[in-house]
């Protein structure tokens, strides 16, 4: 490592971890509990799609047919078998009308604040937003860029 990538993962608090398929030390951030495995990242997403299909009230069969697939490869990603690409992630959120983090949120949710609390508040209030109307939002936009100018914070 050189002092500047030391520098950076000091910075940004990784910390050094293994992943089964990597021969080397992988970097990630600490979760709340800890840090997750690969395996508990992927059942986590997993558990996430299969709870979106069946509130959008569709079974195996049918969403893997809007995804040019079969229901059985389909199964693999809902049992975290098969690990689901971001093309797929995106293909999926198209397919249910949810946005990435609806699927992402429970395997990372560290990545939305620094403690349990504020990254439960900021997703609360990241799904009032999607749900606004565009005039609404532009409104709730000029706010926040107020309030981010009251503060000093970059946009």
């Amino acid at each position: 490592m050189t002092a500047k990538t030391d520098e950076y993962i000091n910075e940004v608090g990784l910390v050094a971890t293994s992943d089964p398929k990597v021969e080397r030390p992988v970097y990630r951030k600490r979760g709340f509990g800890g840090t997750a495995t690969p395996q508990q990242m992927d059942n986590a997403i997993a558990a996430s799609l299969r709870y979106v299909r069946l509130e959008k009230r569709l079974s195996r069969a049918e969403l893997s047919l809007l995804l040019g697939s079969m229901e059985q490869v389909y199964g693999r990603y809902e049992r975290a078998l098969t690990k689901l690409h971001a093309t797929q992630v995106l293909h999926l959120c198209e397919i249910l009308e949810v946005f990435p983090d609806d699927l992402l949120f429970d395997a990372a949710p560290h990545l939305w604040g620094s403690s349990e609390e504020e990254a439960r508040e900021r997703r609360r209030v990241m799904k009032l937003v999607q749900k606004l109307s565009p005039e609404t939002l532009k409104t709730v936009g000029t706010l926040l860029d107020s309030i981010s100018a009251l503060q000093n914070l970059d946009t």
